[in-house]
């Protein structure tokens, strides 16, 4: 009888040219070797295999599948046997790239297209309305746009441009005028909204110290004038 030593030898051997017959006895002496767990055949099996080879996969799951823990179970072996084979590959591609070095203003570039990738993913998390709901929140019918793009070219609407058109924050419209809110249309016109949409979308969503909360808290509310003084403070020069 083959020894646990020859065995193993032969196993890790595997991918060093074995004929089929070989190979064959190998793994069916193996796998029918009494009282052998199945994780051990399996850990034996894929020791040393060559990644990619597919008749020596299906011939491993095939002799495999005669153990008694495993019995009937060669597709799924197979499955099995392809990914541990491809363990290496995986591995690499799920460690991502490697990291380079960068110099200074390198740094700096991808520091900033970070935090612009943050606040643009705040900014979509507020609702938003594509241009013919926004017709219908400010009156018209939902194929009318122009009001819509007049309100936009006039920066009294903050429109995000996305794909082929703009996407709208809804929290400007007020649904009971059937009109964009007096303070988020004075605000937007005076921060530029057609000329810098984004910086106007940050300023929105983003905490204001002097006002203690977002700007957009205050839309609707008995603070509203505030928005205006806090927008007509960063148009003022210093000094």
């Amino acid at each position: 009888m083959t020894s646990q030593a020859e065995l193993d030898r032969r196993i890790r051997d595997l991918d060093r040219g074995l004929s089929d017959e070989d190979l064959a006895e190998a793994l069916l002496t193996l796998a029918q070797r009494p009282g052998r767990d199945a994780r051990n055949v399996l850990a034996h099996l894929t020791a040393a295999w060559p990644a990619g080879d597919a008749e020596l996969l299906d011939a491993a799951a095939s002799l495999a599948a005669r153990h008694h823990a495993l019995e009937g179970d060669a597709p799924r072996l197979r499955s099995l046997l392809t990914m541990l084979t491809l363990r290496s590959d995986i591995a690499r591609r799920l460690g991502g790239e490697p990291r380079r070095a960068l110099d200074d203003a390198h740094q700096a570039v991808v520091a900033q297209a970070q935090l612009q990738g943050e606040a643009v993913g705040t900014i979509w998390r507020e609702p938003m309305l594509e241009s013919r709901d926004a017709a219908v929140a400010l009156g018209v019918n939902r194929t009318n746009r122009e009001k819509v793009r007049r309100y936009r070219e006039r920066s009294w609407l903050l429109g995000l441009p996305w794909a082929r058109g703009y996407l709208h924050p809804a929290f400007q419209f007020d649904a009971e005028r059937r009109d964009v809110f007096a303070e988020v249309r004075a605000v937007n016109e005076r921060l530029d909204a057609k000329g810098d949409p984004w910086g106007v979308a940050s300023w929105w969503i983003s905490r204001h110290g002097r006002l203690g909360v977002r700007p957009v808290d205050l839309v609707g509310t008995d603070r509203a004038d505030d928005l205006v003084v806090v927008a007509d403070a960063l148009l003022d020069p210093i000094g």
